[in-house]
């Protein structure tokens, strides 16, 4: 066993039980986020659509027509809504990371999650699993930005309250 793994080990048995749950979920989310990307699909053709912002204007042409627009609306959100844990619950976990420590955390979920999103990208279209977006990456990383603004805000607010009385 090498010594950076080792250490890694030793970290890890110290870990307050919170901090095992989260890491766990971490886990699965990272294979559940694989999963619905690239592992449940088929093998094909490379494919990639690089045009930024092709599926909002699939969106805006196609608005009159339900079942166009209900499937561009789904595809957008859905991959903005598919980031929002790893900004919103889980990048907390990572935050501790002392490679990372010279880095804003707003700057850590975006560049994290910006590098997740693209080698996701990149993995289906070299493996011919899905199409390698633009779009995808953009909406996954806002997504994430989005779940980690909302963090913030939580953060805040009970910082702000937890020192108040209650009236009550």
């Amino acid at each position: 066993m090498t010594l950076i793994s080792r250490e890694i080990l030793q970290r890890a048995l110290r870990w307050s039980k919170k901090r095992k749950i989260l890491t766990s979920l971490f886990a699965v989310y990272i294979f559940a986020v694989l999963w619905l990307t690239l592992i449940d699909r088929q093998w094909g053709e490379r494919q990639a659509e690089l045009m930024p912002f092709w599926e909002v204007r699939n969106l805006l042409e196609n608005i009159s027509i339900k079942y166009l627009r209900d499937f561009w609306l789904v595809q957008i959100f859905g991959n903005i809504a598919m980031f929002i844990p790893l900004g919103d619950l889980l990048f907390p976990l990572v935050f501790s990371l002392p490679y990372l420590l010279n880095v804003t955390k707003f700057k850590k979920v975006f560049l994290m999650s910006l590098a997740f999103s693209a080698g996701i990208e990149i993995t289906q279209y070299i493996t011919g699993r899905g199409l390698c977006e633009f779009d995808d990456v953009f909406n996954n990383t806002l997504g994430a930005c989005v779940g980690f603004t909302s963090w913030r805000l939580k953060m805040r607010y009970n910082k702000k309250y937890k020192n108040e009385q209650s009236p009550w």
